[in-house]
C-alpha cells in the first residue's frame, strides 16, 4: 500500500515537470515567432522571377499588380514602354507598403503575420510640366528653351517637325499654349495669344541679323474680317495683289505704314491702336474699323521682333503637293504668286506693276500655311502629314489641329494660280487649306515672334492659367 503511493506520487512529480517544460517551450516558441515577425522588414528580397512573385510558394507574401482596374501579368519594368509608373500600393494583414523609385521596388513594413497580399498599382505617367516652367524662368532661361525643356516632357503635343530646322511645334486637338505678353485692351484686360512653337534658325533684326531659336505666337482670336489686299478695278481686275510686302494687312498691321489708294484710309491703325477705314471688299472698298481696344499694346509690342520672314511659294499650281512639308520648303523658295500667271500670258488679272519679293522683314506677319499643316496630332498625325492640306477636311485631320479656325482665315503666303496674280492661301473653316483672291473678306490673325530675352515667369499654358512673358 505504501509502494502505490509512492509511485502515484512519483507519477504525478514527472507530470508536472513534463507540462512545466511544454509550457516553457510554448513561450519559447511564442516569443520567437513573435519577435521575427512583429519587427520583420521586407524590401526587394522577395521571391520574385522575371518580375512576378510567386503566390506563397516559397514566402509568406505575394504581390499582384494593376493598371487601373487591369491586373498585369507582371510587375511593370523601370522605364516600360508603356510609360507606366507607380502609383500607390496597399497590403492586408495591417501591413505597409512604401516605393523606392531609385531602386523601382517596393518596400514592406509591419509584416507581423503569414500569408499578406499586397496590391501595386501603376498608371500612365502625366507630365506635369508647370512647376518645371516656373522654374527654369526663375533660372533666367529664356522661353524658347522653357518650351524646349516642356517638350521633352510633354512628348503628346510637343513636337519636331521633320523640316531641317527641326521646329518644336503644338500639336493636336486641345493644347495648353496660351500666353500673356501684357496686351491689353482698353479696360486693362489681357489679350491672350497662343504659341505656335519654337521656330529655328530665325533672322532677328533686331538682334544685329542673328540666326536664333525664337518663340512665334498667334493672337488667340481674330482682330477681324479684311481684305488681304484690294486695288483699284484696272488692276487685276480690282482683285488685289498678292505681293505681301505691300499687302494692305501688312500695312494695317506693322509701323510706319501708309495705304495706297484712298487717301483718307491710313496704315498701322492696329500697331497704333488707331480708328478708321480699312479695306475689306474688291475695287478698293472699305469699311470703319477701330482698334483702340483691340490694339496690340506697348508692353506687347516692346516683346515682338523684327525678323526676316519668308515669303516664297509654289513654282506650280499642283493641290496635291499642298502637304505641310512641301508647303514649308515653297515658301522657303525662290518662286512667287505671279510669275505663272505672268508666264501663261498674262492679261487684265496680272497687269500690276509691283515688284515680287520672297522674304520681308517686318514685326507682324500672318501664320503660315505650313503652320496649320504641322499643327496637326493625335494618332493621325502622321497619316494627315502625308496628305496634301487641301484634304485636311478627311481622316479627322482638321478635327486634330488646335490652329483649325472658326470661321475663314487668312495665310501670309500668295498662290501661283496660273491666271490671276491676286491670290493668296487661306484656311477654310471646315479645316482645309486653299486658295482665294485677295479682296475678300477673311478673319485676320496677327502673328509674331517673342525676343529670345523674354523669359516665362509663371503658369502653364491653360487659358484661366497662361503663360506669364517677361
Amino acid at each position: 500500500m505504501k509502494l502505490e503511493k509512492y509511485v502515484d506520487k512519483n507519477k504525478q512529480k514527472r507530470k508536472v515537470i513534463l507540462i512545466s517544460l511544454g509550457v516553457i517551450v510554448l513561450i519559447s516558441v511564442s516569443l520567437l515567432l513573435y519577435k521575427t515577425f512583429a519587427s520583420f522588414t521586407e524590401s526587394a528580397e522577395f521571391p520574385i522571377m522575371n518580375g512576378k512573385v510567386d503566390y506563397f510558394g516559397n514566402s509568406d507574401i505575394y504581390f499582384v499588380f494593376y493598371q487601373g482596374d487591369k491586373e498585369l501579368e507582371e510587375m511593370p519594368q523601370k522605364d516600360n514602354e508603356e510609360n507606366l509608373v507607380f502609383d500607390y500600393g496597399e497590403c492586408d494583414n495591417g501591413a505597409s507598403i512604401l516605393w523606392n523609385e531609385s531602386e523601382w521596388a517596393p518596400l514592406v513594413k509591419g509584416l507581423n503575420k503569414v500569408k499578406t497580399k499586397c496590391s501595386l498599382y501603376f498608371k500612365e505617367y502625366e507630365p506635369t510640366f508647370d512647376k518645371e516652367v516656373v522654374k527654369c524662368g526663375q533660372a533666367g532661361t529664356g522661353a524658347a528653351e522653357c518650351i524646349k525643356t516642356n517638350a521633352n516632357l510633354d512628348t503628346t503635343n510637343l513636337m519636331a517637325d521633320d523640316t531641317s530646322e527641326a521646329n518644336i511645334r503644338y500639336v493636336g486637338e486641345t493644347v495648353n499654349n496660351y500666353i500673356d505678353i501684357g496686351d491689353r485692351d482698353g479696360d486693362g484686360n489681357p489679350i491672350l495669344w497662343r504659341i505656335i512653337g519654337v521656330m529655328n534658325n530665325i533672322t532677328n533684326l533686331d538682334n544685329g541679323g542673328q540666326q536664333e531659336s525664337l518663340i512665334k505666337i498667334i493672337r488667340a482670336e481674330s482682330i477681324g474680317y479684311y481684305s488681304w489686299d484690294s486695288s483699284a478695278q484696272g488692276i487685276n481686275d480690282g482683285y488685289g495683289v498678292n505681293e505681301w510686302s505691300q499687302a494692305d494687312v501688312m500695312k494695317l498691321l506693322n509701323p510706319n505704314t501708309v495705304y495706297s489708294g484712298t487717301p483718307s484710309i491710313g496704315g498701322s491703325l492696329y500697331w497704333n491702336k488707331g480708328s478708321g477705314n480699312c479695306y475689306n471688299d474688291v475695287y478698293e472698298r472699305n469699311t470703319t474699323c477701330n482698334f483702340t481696344s483691340s490694339g496690340i499694346s506697348e508692353e506687347a509690342k516692346n516683346k515682338i521682333v523684327k525678323v526676316r520672314w519668308n515669303t516664297g511659294t509654289f513654282a506650280t499650281y499642283n493641290t496635291s503637293e499642298w502637304t505641310a512639308k512641301t508647303t514649308y520648303e515653297a515658301e522657303r523658295g525662290s518662286h512667287n504668286g505671279k510669275e505663272l500667271c505672268e508666264s501663261n500670258g498674262g492679261g487684265n488679272n496680272c497687269n500690276d506693276t509691283v515688284p515680287r519679293t520672297t522674304t520681308w522683314e517686318g514685326y507682324i506677319g500672318l501664320m503660315y500655311p505650313s503652320d496649320y499643316g504641322y499643327a496637326v496630332g493625335g494618332e493621325v498625325r502622321d497619316t494627315c502629314l502625308e496628305k496634301s492640306m487641301d484634304e485636311y477636311n478627311s481622316d479627322s485631320c482638321n478635327t486634330n489641329d488646335w490652329l483649325k479656325p472658326s470661321d475663314h482665315t487668312w495665310t501670309m503666303i500668295s498662290s501661283p494660280y496660273p491666271s490671276h496674280a491676286a491670290v493668296v492661301f487661306r484656311v477654310y473653316s471646315s479645316g482645309y487649306v486653299h486658295d482665294s483672291s485677295a479682296h475678300y473678306s477673311f478673319e485676320v490673325q496677327p502673328v509674331g515672334y517673342l525676343s529670345s530675352s523674354v523669359k516665362i515667369i509663371d503658369g502653364n499654358g491653360e487659358k484661366g492659367t497662361p503663360f506669364i512673358a517677361q
